[in-house]
């Protein structure tokens, strides 16, 4: 029987960020549910599926920031009928499907601004001494619990900050984030006894810092009140992965991250524009995730349509299930699920191709840039915020100009190679589109010299 991870979360992030057309002229994070995004959502669900993962969670199915004082007012019916057809598609391929919650920040923007007993310094976090703010946060979890069927519920406490008021000031960022964390999982557990709780701890610490042994026994309180607790690695783990296996063995609910490395792709950016997949990276933490403990991910997804993301996707899922298996020889497997090729010689040909793919990015991104860094496992492809698509930052800000160079070449041997393999393949509409993407990257290399 081959080991397997006990939570395999497919993470969505944002529900446009899975969206295959994008939205070039949207301010991230959008919130839009229209047919194209339902449509696409339900397509990520069913690959998720396929390839192994059994939890999905996304945030903006209802709202980001905007909570309305008015709770149901916040959610139009139509809207109500497009995240129910969402969580049943999620439910007839066996997914269980996670609210992404904001715990007393991310939604509750205009509720700090209409009532001044939840209000601190923060304006889009909620004082979290006041008692009006913990009533506030129990109100969200009595809609949302009454209205939708959601199996569960991905909390997140830190991402907006916290209050610095001076009744809050005086805990920890660990102990105050977890305590929060604690208070709404153990009141949606009192309600939904088997819903799948979870907290993700990004921003729980300012980036590059980890928790001190200290601060553990805060994190174990709130691993009673939780199934699974992610520690994600944007920019250096929480939890050293030195200390893990330690702090593994405490804590009394599973324990990962998300998948060592991924991509992050703002829905204004097109979705023919890079090609980057990273099996081997994310085989390889996934095993020594495993090794450690670890039982739980959440995986980054993406917009399908980009065959690197497709790949990532098939293949993270697939690993998930049977953490044991080969790298090369699960990625193999599942190039040949989606290309088809003619024979063993064209099989052979199309993985190494996808491990090229992999290596000529890593070899050029360089650790020591401003948007590197040897811990990140968040690569962002443009800025997070605008209304533009952006300048392209990985390549940019994360790679010298030899480097640049050294990668457009490869990039340039890999179209060559593709023009080879090609005819050899059946599924010539993926294939096309990792050419594509490819001349996609190579036109922001030029633009970058």
């Amino acid at each position: 029987m081959n080991a397997a991870y006990t939570f395999r979360t497919a993470q969505g992030v944002w529900i446009n960020d899975m969206r295959n057309r994008a939205l070039s002229s949207h301010q991230w994070p959008s919130v839009v549910l229209d047919e194209r995004a339902v449509n696409d959502l339900c397509a990520s669900i069913r690959l998720q599926a396929e390839s192994g993962f059994n939890c999905f969670t996304t945030f903006g199915l209802l709202t980001a920031s905007d909570w309305l004082t008015d709770l149901p007012k916040t959610v139009s019916r139509q809207r109500q009928r497009q995240v129910r057809r969402v969580a049943a598609e999620a439910k007839a391929c066996g997914v269980k499907l996670l609210y992404g919650l904001g715990v007393y920040s991310w939604g509750f923007d205009r509720i700090i601004e209409a009532d001044p007993a939840v209000r601190g310094p923060n304006p889009h976090a909620m004082c979290g001494a006041s008692e009006e703010s913990r009533r506030w946060m129990e109100k969200v979890i009595d809609y949302l619990l009454a209205e939708f069927s959601f199996d569960g519920f991905h909390l997140e406490a830190s991402d907006r900050g916290r209050c610095t008021c001076p009744r809050c000031t005086p805990q920890g960022n660990t102990e105050y984030y977890s305590r929060l964390n604690a208070h709404a999982a153990r009141y949606i557990r009192r309600q939904q006894p088997d819903a799948v709780l979870m907290v993700n701890m990004c921003g729980y610490l300012p980036w590059g810092t980890s928790a001190p042994r200290a601060d553990w026994p805060h994190l174990v309180e709130l691993g009673k009140e939780l199934d699974f607790l992610i520690d994600a690695g944007h920019a250096g783990y929480f939890i050293s992965p030195t200390e893990r296996a330690r702090f593994i063995r405490q804590l009394p609910c599973a324990f990962g991250s998300s998948g060592g490395t991924w991509v992050y792709p703002p829905q204004r950016w097109s979705r023919r524009r890079w090609f980057l997949p990273y099996t081997g990276r994310s085989g390889t933490h996934l095993e020594e995730l495993y090794a450690q403990g670890g039982r739980a991910v959440e995986y980054y997804m993406g917009p399908a349509i980009n065959p690197g993301v497709e790949v990532n996707i098939a293949f993270g899922g697939r690993k998930l299930n049977a953490v044991e298996r080969d790298n090369r020889e699960l990625l193999g497997e599942v190039l040949e699920g989606l290309y088809h090729p003619a024979d063993s010689r064209a099989a052979t040909a199309l993985t190494r191709f996808f491990v090229e793919a992999e290596e000529a990015f890593f070899a050029s991104f360089d650790p020591l840039l401003p948007e590197g860094g040897k811990a990140r496992g968040e690569i962002h492809l443009c800025p997070l915020f605008g209304k533009n698509p952006g300048p392209p930052i990985y390549l940019r800000d994360c790679m010298t100009a030899k480097g640049r160079q050294a990668y457009g070449r490869r990039l340039q041997g890999l179209l060559k190679d593709l023009e080879i393999l090609a005819p050899r393949l059946k599924s010539q509409g993926r294939t096309a589109r990792i050419a594509a993407c490819i001349r996609g990257t190579l036109g922001d290399l030029a633009r970058c010299a």
